[in-house]
């Protein structure tokens, strides 16, 4: 038996705005599997919310074709499948303003034709740390509005979830309390696809990640293989004067290093360096001149920047990008 869940082959949507087309997603293909968190990153426009309405039905795919445990979804037609998705769109949830938190998921159980589980409703709002669940919505904070959304996404057990920005509106004990959440309704059987800005929540989330750059997929792969695209680490140096620039480029010209030093006009600079062997050596030939440098720090190249060559960022910030 295949563990496919949710497939989309050569999804093309386009957009009509001020008489002009926008291509949302270019050709994008992507499958989802049983038991799996995705992170799905990208840039504002990128198309991750398109992603989203396509698969729930809110918008149709102008081409190519999107099945659901290896069958095809209708388009523009609710199907079987939407009662086992939670979505939560861009932030926020279908909440009821003048339903409780509790009400609203009693509601929402009912809409998909499953039986409210008060002990699991219990459970979850334990782990979002929900304390109030009798109060109007309307009443509420907007990081305790984004747990009510949450609950009424996740109260009847879906097999697939999809949250848009889920960590809008919530503070640093929010989102630890967010991730105990997933987590445990991943153990539980709850596949999620997580859309977000927030890359240290999805570094800390998700194993497998797919990003989009201007509706196209450029990676999906697991998290390990992004952060090993090119260069583990980054060496940063204030050199301080034009003397100990010098002194510094001498010490490592007779390494064979595959990336170029990068400059800036503060006589400050940058080295991406493959990998733990390749700092040991650049640190070794650095040695005898560290003292005449006026700041030092070698790190590890985070998610964050690893993502924003990939998407191009730094380029499209320059005007670079066509």
């Amino acid at each position: 038996m295949t563990n496919n869940l949710l497939s989309l082959s050569g999804v093309g949507k386009i957009y009509q705005r001020a008489g002009q087309e926008v291509v949302a997603l270019h050709d994008f293909s992507m499958s989802v599997d049983a038991g799996e968190i995705v992170g799905l990153l990208g840039p504002n426009g990128s198309g991750k919310t398109t992603f989203v309405k396509l698969v729930t039905g809110i918008s149709a795919a102008d081409q190519g074709t999107l099945t659901w445990r290896g069958k095809p979804i209708g388009r523009m037609r609710l199907n079987d499948n939407l009662r086992q998705i939670g979505v939560l769109l861009e932030g926020r949830g279908a909440c009821y303003e003048r339903l409780s938190t509790l009400e609203n998921a009693r509601y929402f159980c009912r809409l998909r034709e499953a039986q409210f589980d008060r002990r699991y409703f219990d459970e979850l709002a334990e782990l979002l740390e929900v304390t109030d669940v009798k109060a109007p919505v309307r009443q509420l904070s907007t990081g305790n509005k984004l747990r009510a959304a949450m609950l009424g996404c996740l109260i009847h057990r879906p097999a697939l979830a999809l949250l848009d920005e889920p960590t809008l509106g919530l503070d640093l004990f929010g989102i630890e309390s967010l991730e105990r959440l997933l987590r445990h309704g991943a153990r539980h059987g709850t596949t999620f696809v997580v859309s977000s800005h927030d890359i240290h929540f999805i570094e800390r989330l998700c194993q497998r990640i797919v990003c989009i750059r201007e509706g196209r997929k450029v990676f999906d792969g697991q998290k390990t293989q992004l952060l090993n695209v090119s260069h583990q680490y980054l060496l940063s140096i204030n050199t301080g004067s034009p003397s100990a620039l010098d002194r510094l480029n001498d010490a490592i010209r007779s390494l064979a290093l595959d990336s170029a030093w990068q400059m800036s006009s503060d006589l400050s600079g940058q080295l991406p360096l493959r990998d733990h062997q390749q700092a040991c050596e650049v640190l070794a030939a650095l040695q005898p001149c560290l003292k005449e440098f006026q700041g030092i720090e070698l790190r590890k190249i985070s998610l964050h920047e690893k993502y924003r060559r990939l998407i191009g960022e730094d380029k499209a910030e320059s005007g670079k990008i066509g």
